[in-house]
């Protein structure tokens, strides 16, 4: 429940934290949340009352939960003897078989991990790979992991689409995902990269052999606890992994130590990533909350368009706002704001995989993103040219083609 004690005590604790946090962030970071701040009262024409505010800060308080767990599960995922078989493996590809392995790995494993994959697939690289090779390498991580936003729950994406939409469309929009994802990673593989598609991809999912067991497993629990407990995803990670890896550290207790601190230099390094998402909440939930904000938004030229292109616009304005740096945190809040009310009567599922289908192109090709950037520092590959190559033209053609397809199983429907 919202309504009690500890919930206050423990947004006015978070909000003093980020406040304490606010100081140690990006000059791009900055930018961000002042462009957040100066969009809300352009768009809002009065301050949000006092219980608005109070239940805003509340809604965002999982946040401080969130971003632990996931360095937590990172952390701990990194000294799994299947994942470091798996890693072995893909060290050995070879370079024409490299990219396909590592999409397909980072798609997995970025599933759980998120971010953290780049690290654990930069280090599979060898020693004297060239640049290009780290580039092509980046640039299939990349692809990998943010198209596992597409149906993976333990992404903040699915986290802002469940603001909007209701928990069992959330969901059905997800297990869409799992179609879309398919299709997706199958394409690009024979697209972008040479040689055989089922040679590439017998290679790439031997190296993925030792660590699906417990992938499976994971998601099966969490997913489970999410339904018979009537959670929200996000809380049926924060409260599920953990158990998990207290359940590893009493198997492995000689390793709890080095998890918990690589866990905490990981809270430190993500200081960007806590205050410009929860800002981002905060705002999008008393846009959400106010009437007016919401009728001006309605009432814009730009978001007049026909009710069978929404889920094409959804994706696509996403993907190309990202392409001048502005992040899917800002452009979905705004979209599905408008999407989601009664005005338009589209398909909550589909609206929820559009949606995700924007948060994948954007975080993939966003100089903002920090995924880009994550990946960026640690294969040592310049951003720009992961933001503008073959991601640009991957990005802007699965936007269009996703909500096409999306819009056009909305008509038959």
């Amino acid at each position: 429940s919202n309504a009690n004690i500890i919930a206050d005590v423990g947004s006015f604790l978070f909000v003093f934290v980020l406040l304490l946090t606010i100081p140690a962030i990006k000059l791009q970071s900055i930018f961000i949340i002042s462009f957040l701040i100066f969009l809300f009262f352009v768009i809002s024409n009065e301050m949000p009352s006092k219980n608005t505010l109070v239940d805003s800060l509340n809604y965002v308080l999982i946040f401080a939960g969130l971003i632990p767990t996931l360095g937590l599960v990172r952390a701990t995922a990194f000294r799994l003897i299947s994942v470091k078989e798996s890693q072995s493996r893909l060290s050995k590809l070879s370079e024409n078989h490299m990219a396909p392995g590592f999409q397909l790995a980072a798609h997995l494993f970025g599933a759980v991990i998120n971010t953290g994959v780049f690290a654990m697939l930069s280090a599979a690289l060898p020693k004297t790979s060239s640049s290009i090779y780290r580039k092509r390498a980046a640039e299939a991580a990349l692809r990998g992991m943010s198209s596992s936003a597409i149906w993976s729950p333990f992404f903040v994406a699915f986290v802002v689409g469940q603001t909007y939409i209701d928990p069992l469309s959330a969901w059905t929009g997800l297990a869409v995902g799992v179609g879309v994802a398919l299709v997706f990673s199958i394409s690009s593989i024979m697209a972008i990269n040479n040689g055989n598609f089922f040679t590439n991809l017998v290679m790439s999912t031997s190296c993925l052999i030792p660590v699906l067991p417990i992938l499976i497993f994971i998601i099966f629990v969490v997913i489970n606890a999410a339904i018979f407990f009537k959670l929200t995803a996000l809380s049926a990670i924060i409260i599920v992994m953990p158990i998990l890896v207290g359940l590893y550290f009493c198997y492995r207790p000689n390793q709890a130590r080095s998890i918990v601190t690589e866990t905490v230099a990981h809270l430190k390094s993500s200081t960007d990533d806590i205050v410009v998402i929860s800002v981002a909440m905060i705002i999008g939930f008393l846009i959400t909350k106010d009437l007016n904000a919401l009728k001006t938004l309605s009432n814009l030229q730009i978001f007049s368009v026909p009710s069978w292109f929404i889920l094409i616009f959804i994706p696509t304005a996403m993907a190309s706002l990202s392409l001048i740096g502005i992040h899917p945190v800002i452009s979905s809040t705004v979209l599905l704001s408008i999407f989601t009310n009664s005005n338009f009567q589209i398909s909550a599922p589909l609206i929820m995989q559009a949606h995700l289908i924007g948060w994948c192109t954007g975080t993939m090709s966003s100089i903002s993103s920090l995924s880009v950037i994550t990946c960026s520092r640690l294969f040592n590959t310049s951003s720009i040219k992961l933001c503008y190559g073959v991601n640009t033209v991957t990005t802007l053609l699965f936007a269009l083609i996703g909500g096409t397809v999306l819009s056009v199983i909305e008509r038959i429907l």
